[in-house]
């Protein structure tokens, strides 16, 4: 755009400032999302605002701007595509040093890769078998970011194995068993019993307790320091 310069009455070209990513946001321009679907416990509501997310252009920078929002011990409302108890996750996955390249995780729920990424998660039984499977067709994905992309295609995507043939163990052994390790980290870390919950996959006071429950009976057994 070009425009007189009052000082020297000489054109001058100027650019327009980039839009806010806001403007841009699916959310704001729908008419079959409400502002309240963002914050509903209706599963009606939700879905209707996950939905929205993963067709917004801007999903990337909207969950950026909600995380940097977010504090205290609970996250309000579906922000970035995400529930508060996902980013709650996202948050203990950081202080593990797993960073979700979030580029990559747009690229998976792309109508390209979304047929296939809901397929994967019906198929295997864990992140782990999921990010090899997508390895393995040559995308360059780590287990955080494909647990994203799974968290924004409406799915479930815990820590904890979902499935596992042949094996049965209580919640309580297993979060004293092989996730010992990783929730005495947290733990360390001054992570709650709440949001270790929420990054093994199962959130809520119920987990919680699992959790407590666990490093409880570990330490009385003597698996751990009491």
């Amino acid at each position: 755009m070009t425009v007189l310069n009052a000082s020297t009455r000489r054109p001058t070209t100027w650019a327009a400032p980039p839009l806010d990513w806001k403007v841009r946001s699916v959310c704001r321009n729908s008419s079959t999302v409400k502002a309240d679907d963002f914050f509903t416990t209706s599963k009606s509501g939700q879905d209707r605002a996950h939905a929205a997310c993963l067709s917004c252009p801007v999903i990337v920078e909207c969950l950026q701007a909600t995380q940097e929002l977010d504090s205290g011990t609970y996250r309000w409302g579906i922000g970035g595509g995400l529930d508060g108890s996902q980013r709650f996750a996202l948050e203990s996955e950081a202080l593990l040093g797993h960073v979700p390249n979030l580029g990559m995780a747009r690229v998976l729920v792309s109508p390209r890769w979304l047929l296939r990424l809901r397929d994967l998660r019906g198929v295997c039984g864990s992140l782990e078998e999921m990010t090899a499977a997508l390895r393995e067709q040559g995308l360059m994905v780590d287990e955080v970011t494909v647990r994203v992309a799974v968290w924004w295609s409406g799915a479930d995507a815990p820590r904890m194995a979902w499935r596992r043939s042949g094996e049965w163990q209580s919640l309580r052994a297993r979060l004293r068993g092989e996730y010992l390790p990783t929730i005495l980290v947290l733990k360390g870390q001054g992570v709650s019993s709440l949001g270790i919950a929420a990054y093994l996959g199962i959130p809520g006071q119920s987990g919680a307790r699992a959790v407590t429950e666990a490093l409880h009976v570990a330490a009385k057994t003597g698996e751990v320091a009491a």
